[in-house]
């Protein structure tokens, strides 16, 4: 019955010891045994030497008071000299090794059991039997007496109880030969159980660390996720205040143009002299044209606080894109007789090119109106792995407590009666929201007077050289001979994506739905690229299609199409990690997606 509850207990003081086996683990219930044996230390030399008196008390009739005092030196000074040792590692630094503090500590035990177990030898033989039995039971009782003292350590308690138990066991034994059987065995049994005792003792330390590392694990989950509340609600106050800032912002500017087209609309139903109409026109289209530029202003900013802009990635030319969009700005700069310099180095991305030029047009639309004599020099260039495009403008600069509020919604600097002349303040939210959504860096420095640099950082290089359209006389012989199926649901589609990808020598197989792409599988194989319509026909869905034909007929390259733009629909294809091209798609960016796809394909076009 007892080993049965031993085991039970055992069984459930292992419940919760998932990581038991890990070296941290072990490393802190040793540390924690360790420290808990030490501060028990601190008081056994006061216990040590009431010992030794109870046995000069016992012995001083039978035995020479050389010999006791001797013996009492011994013990209390080996009890001491681990008292010592304890305080010493109660100073020590966390970092300590406890495996080698522990494996001390055992020897230590065994040598004060060592000094406590000598006296049976040096005072036994001599002393009376009352004396001899009452001695042998107080030696006896010094091992019970350690499982408190070893704190769960059946290896120091198994030290130090051997060398008390085993002297007097065999002292005894001498003097009673007749007795050595059933001392021997009633030792053994004594020792064993006091072991085992505190065997049960670790497991319970073991548990109480497996569970203090729990609560602390817990708290920390705890702390995180309320960190992680406060700063979604921060977020959304943020928020919100952002929006009641918008709506306070965009309602002022609304209502100016709209209130001066009710006065021109007057001035219409008043029939005004012929020589006034051009200019009541003049002003009419301008305000139209403000109102536009805020709404479309207004509809980008949510497409991107929404998370509706997924960005079309393809390969362009940097350079390029920054001189085309300074070509739109040549007669404005001249207009304000300002230098529009190009510093334009050779550069390759893999990213959306609507977004950059959005981003440069923006911030060198800042840029010119912003700066009224000079220049503005426009730069692109490679450093080290980041694609660099610069704007310096020799403007009237921002004040440095400005430069973090010049991306706030409807800021702008200098115009407090929002001249919208002045535009509508949302040109640099608009950079930092597509700065974010394509992984770009941003960096604005500026001194007032002097001018402003914007920097912005791209990740995305790529190798090769200039992009150029895909057309009749192109080198398409990297794909050429691959097989490919597509699927859709769109006959016209399907019509058309063979055409193409056969005139560029691809062997195309094509499927209106799932059920015929099974067909088709089963009938010819797996191809070397699937081209699979996000959303098929009958509630079919073309990545769930595409999983399932690579889990029957193994791995294949797979190019997802979609006409869908809502997040929700278009990250599940970036989670399972297929590339993603949206409808319309051109020929040279479909080229590109496919010789992308193809692991084999050769890039002729570069």
């Amino acid at each position: 019955m007892k080993t049965d509850w031993r085991r039970r207990f055992r069984r459930e003081a292992a419940i919760g010891l998932e990581d038991a086996d890990s070296a941290d683990f072990e490393c802190e219930v040793l540390r924690e045994l360790i420290g808990l044996h030490a501060r028990m230390l601190l008081r056994l030399p006061w216990v040590q030497a009431l010992l030794a008196l109870g046995v000069a008390l016992l012995a001083y009739r039978s035995t020479s008071w050389s010999w006791l005092v001797g013996w009492s030196l011994l013990t209390v000074g080996a009890e001491c000299g681990r008292a010592l040792y304890a305080v010493r590692v109660l100073r020590m630094a966390p970092s300590a090794d406890p495996a080698t503090i522990h494996r001390v500590f055992i020897g230590l035990a065994a040598g004060v059991g060592a000094t406590v177990g000598l006296s049976a030898w040096l005072f036994i033989p001599n002393m009376p039997l009352p004396d001899r039995a009452l001695l042998v039971i107080v030696l006896f009782a010094m091992p019970a007496a350690g499982v408190s003292v070893a704190v769960s350590s059946p290896r120091i308690l198994a030290a130090y109880s051997l060398l008390i138990m085993v002297p007097t066991a065999v002292c005894w034994a001498v003097q009673y030969p007749e007795q050595s059987l059933v001392v021997a065995g009633l030792t053994t049994l004594y020792w064993s159980f006091i072991v085992s005792v505190a065997g049960d003792g670790e497991q319970l330390l073991r548990r109480s660390v497996a569970i203090r590392r729990e609560r602390d694990r817990t708290l920390a989950d705890l702390q995180q996720l309320n960190a992680e509340v406060r700063a979604a609600v921060t977020r959304a106050e943020a928020s919100s205040r952002a929006r009641a800032r918008v709506l306070a912002a965009a309602s002022h500017d609304l209502r100016q143009p709209l209130h001066a087209l009710s006065v021109y609309s007057a001035v219409l139903v008043a029939n005004p002299d012929a020589e006034a109409l051009p200019e009541v026109a003049g002003n009419i289209d301008r305000l139209v044209r403000n109102l536009g530029g805020l709404l479309h202003g207004l509809l980008d900013l949510s497409r991107l606080s929404a998370d509706q802009y997924v960005p079309e990635l393809r390969r362009i030319s940097l350079d390029r894109l920054a001189a085309e969009v300074c070509s739109e700005f040549d007669a404005l700069a001249e207009d304000k007789s300002l230098r529009l310099v190009r510093c334009l180095g050779q550069v390759r991305l893999f990213d959306d090119p609507v977004a950059i030029a959005r981003i440069v047009r923006n911030l060198l639309d800042n840029a010119i109106k912003y700066t009224e004599r000079g220049e503005v020099v426009v730069s692109t260039a490679r450093r080290d792995e980041w694609a660099v495009l610069e704007i310096v403008d020799t403007g009237r600069g921002i004040p440095p407590g400005e430069l973090t509020r010049v991306f706030e919604e409807f800021y702008q600097l200098d115009n407090p009666g929002r001249d919208q002349q002045h535009g509508v303040g949302l040109g640099l939210t608009i950079v930092q929201r597509l700065c974010e959504l394509i992984g770009a860096d941003i960096a604005l420095a500026s001194e007032s007077g002097v001018g402003t640099r914007v920097t912005l950082r791209f990740r995305t290089l790529a190798t090769g050289n200039e992009p150029r359209p895909v057309n009749a006389d192109a080198d398409v012989s990297g794909v050429s001979g691959k097989r490919i199926y597509v699927v859709d649901d769109e006959a016209d589609i399907l019509e058309a994506m063979r055409i193409l990808l056969q005139g560029w020598g691809c062997r195309v197989e094509t499927a209106a739905s799932a059920r015929v792409a099974d067909a088709l599988f089963s009938d010819v194989g797996r191809p070397d690229l699937l081209i699979v319509d996000l959303r098929l026909a009958e509630g079919e869905q073309g990545l769930a299609l595409a999983r399932r034909l690579r889990g029957r007929h193994g791995e294949f390259p797979v190019l997802v199409v979609t006409g869908e733009t809502g997040l929700e629909a278009l990250a599940p294809v970036r989670v399972a990690g297929f590339p993603l091209l949206q409808k319309p798609i051109v020929a040279d960016v479909l080229y590109d997606a496919v010789s992308r796809a193809l692991p084999s394909a050769v890039r002729q076009r570069d």
